[in-house]
């Protein structure tokens, strides 16, 4: 019984303040990869790739965009928990959480094996970062939706959460447009603050059964 009533309390209580924790720090790192990697001299686009240079994510950027992948998929795992708990389309949270970490795995492998073998110039990147990013931007839409649905956070959250989800679409990491992911960075360090300050708190905690 104890064993269940920590679980209980870990899970309702503990969790989503941890991962409020986890997506500020991925949001943060996110806007922060997607800025340093834009100093970079704009990379080749379309027909000029066979003759053209690719822009290489260099120094801490692979680093940071990895981290950043781990801790927003503990965020926005923190995030569905707390939507799942107002009873809203509990299938779409689960879909769009696997579906979303399913894209994050891909683009933090593809992170690795560039930043670890590849000096920062991995040839192959695309084949990860394209369905990896096209796998995270279906995930994260199911849970905007679920979260504008729920009312956990302000409507406008749940607005800018969707909004800057969907301009990842057009975030190329070869050209300026790559700052596009930085919307996204700050929506989920918002949504993070309203997590560990409390914001959502009545759905952290599942309404006591009644007795009649």
């Amino acid at each position: 019984m104890a064993q269940g009533r920590f679980d209980d309390t870990f899970w309702t209580r503990q969790f989503p303040t941890w991962a409020g924790a986890a997506a500020m720090l991925g949001g943060a790192l996110a806007a922060l990869a997607a800025f340093l990697h834009n100093l970079q001299p704009i990379g080749c686009v379309g027909m000029d790739c066979p003759t053209g240079a690719l822009r290489s994510a260099t120094g801490i950027v692979p680093v940071a965009g990895s981290a950043a992948c781990l801790l927003i998929l503990v965020g926005i795992a923190g995030m569905t928990l707390l939507a799942r708990r107002s009873g809203q389309r509990r299938k779409l949270a689960t879909t769009g959480l696997i579906t979303a970490a399913a894209g994050f795995v891909l683009l933090f492998a593809g992170g690795i094996v560039q930043g670890a073998f590849f000096g920062g110039d991995f040839p192959g990147m695309p084949f990860f970062v394209i369905p990896g990013l096209l796998a995270v931007i279906a995930g994260l839409l199911m849970i905007g939706v679920l979260i504008l649905r729920s009312g956990i956070f302000p409507r406008w959250l749940g607005i800018l959460f969707l909004v800057s989800t969907v301009a990842l679409l057009a975030a190329n990491e070869q050209t300026p447009a790559v700052l596009l992911a930085i919307p996204f960075g700050l929506a989920m360090m918002t949504a993070g603050y309203f997590m560990v300050s409390g914001g959502g708190r009545r759905l952290a905690v599942p309404p006591a059964p009644s007795t009649s």
